[in-house]
C-alpha cells in the first residue's frame, strides 16, 4: 500500500515551516534523491561527488548492501556545495551533537514538527499494533520522490536503481498509486 501523498502545495508548506537550511537542505535532498533516511544520514562529505552530481552510497550504508550512485538535482547542488564548503572529505555530511552523524529519529521529529506547523501533518490510519500512521514521515518523501518520477516519464528501471531496489516488483508498487492521483496525473494528459 502506498502511503497518502502530500501535494506539491503541502509540500511547499512544509519547506516553509522547517527551521534551518541544514533541515531544508535534508528534506530536499530526501524527496530529490528518493534516498532512504539511514543512507543519507550515514553519508560522508567524502561521498558528495558535486561535479557529477552524484551521492555515492557505500554498500554497508544502504539496506541491500549494494553500492549504489543515487543522483541529486542539479537545483540542490549550490545549497550542497555551499553546506559542504570547508569541511573535510571525513566528516559525516549531517553531524550530530555528540561526533556523530544527526540521527534519524532527530530528522523524523523535525519533519514532524514542521508538518504540523503548515498543517498538513494528519492521521491516515492504524498499523496492525494500533499505532497511528502520519501522513509526512522521512519514507513518505521517498514515496513522493518515486511517484512524481514516474509522474515525469522516469522510466520505471531508472527509478529502480535510483532507489536501490534489488526486484523491479518492488519499484512497480508505485505504479498502483491511489485512484485520485491518477485523476490528477490523466487531468495533465
Amino acid at each position: 500500500m502506498i502511503p497518502k501523498l502530500i501535494s506539491q502545495e503541502d509540500f511547499e508548506k512544509l519547506m516553509d515551516n522547517l527551521p534551518s537550511e541544514r533541515d531544508r537542505l535534508i528534506i530536499s535532498l530526501l524527496f530529490g534523491t528518493g534516498c532512504r533516511i539511514s543512507e543519507l544520514m550515514g553519508a560522508k562529505v567524502r561521498d558528495v561527488d558535486l561535479t557529477e552530481g552524484l551521492l555515492h552510497l557505500q554498500a554497508h550504508k544502504t539496506k541491500t548492501r549494494r553500492y549504489r550512485a543515487v543522483l541529486i538535482p542539479e537545483r540542490l547542488l549550490p545549497g550542497l556545495r555551499d553546506w559542504t564548503e570547508g569541511r573535510g572529505p571525513g566528516e559525516w555530511l549531517f553531524p550530530g551533537q555528540r561526533g556523530g552523524h544527526l540521527t534519524t529519529r532527530r530528522v523524523a521529529q523535525i519533519l514532524a514538527e514542521a508538518g504540523v506547523k503548515a498543517g498538513i501533518q494528519r492521521a491516515y490510519g492504524r498499523d496492525r499494533n494500533g499505532r497511528e500512521l502520519r501522513v509526512l514521515s522521512p519514507h513518505t518523501l521517498r514515496h513522493l520522490h518515486a511517484i512524481r518520477a514516474l509522474d515525469q516519464g522516469i522510466p520505471l528501471n531508472d527509478l529502480q536503481a535510483q532507489l536501490g531496489h534489488a526486484d523491479l516488483k518492488t519499484t512497480s508498487i508505485y505504479l498502483k498509486a491511489d485512484i485520485n492521483h491518477r485523476r490528477r496525473s490523466y487531468a495533465k494528459f
